[in-house]
């Protein structure tokens, strides 16, 4: 009689057992992997917007307004009554309201047209609205906004004067500042973290 060799019913639980482990050890370290990409999306996301909303805002100080624009007097008019241009960056800053930016920068690929521009922010979102480019002024308001960078918990706002330094505006209206430095706290995945830009020299 030929005896047959097989498997005893407790290495076949064994063998179970250790694949089981097995398959457990590679389901927690594929489910690390993901975790982690997730991340880093996610982290990379965050920055991308980050840097789009510092480079807009960069590229809007760095086409601000040199040059007036005004719609032609009456010849008849003394010089004395002729509205005045206003001014390229103004500036405020308040507990109730942190920023409110308006600017008049020249527009893209329309050469000699100036627009308004306008940043605040509004319930921790900051946000950006633009005017339709005009050749004269009066230009039009800015309309049509879109949130730029959101999750903000706090924002600061300090302007540059070559006879007092940086200083913090306190509901003040400033206008054409030498400097100009926003700092913000956001809320991410990964914590509160902490940003500042300076836009300096303005002149």
């Amino acid at each position: 009689m030929v005896r047959q060799n097989g498997f005893t019913l407790i290495e076949v639980m064994v063998a179970i057992l250790l694949m089981t482990i097995v398959s457990l050890i590679a389901w927690r370290g594929l489910d690390g992997v993901t975790r982690a990409d997730a991340h880093l999306q996610d982290s990379a996301e965050q920055h991308a917007q980050l840097m789009r909303a510092f480079n807009q805002l960069q590229r809007d100080f760095a086409l601000r307004a040199t040059t007036e624009l005004a719609e032609p007097p009456p010849p008849d008019e003394p010089t004395a009554t002729r509205p005045s241009a206003p001014a390229a960056i103004s500036i405020r800053s308040s507990d109730s309201d942190p920023l409110q930016l308006e600017l008049i920068r020249a527009a893209a690929d329309q050469d000699g047209k100036m627009q308004r521009v306008r940043w605040w922010i509004e319930n921790g979102t900051l946000f950006r609205a633009s005017g339709v480019a005009r050749s004269r002024y009066p230009l039009p308001a800015p309309k049509e906004r879109v949130a730029v960078l959101s999750e903000l918990e706090r924002v600061d706002v300090r302007v540059w004067r070559a006879d007092r330094g940086w200083r913090h505006l306190t509901g003040s209206k400033e206008e054409n500042p030498a400097g100009l430095e926003i700092s913000f706290s956001r809320r991410t995945a990964h914590g509160t973290e902490r940003y500042r830009q300076v836009l300096a020299p303005l002149q």
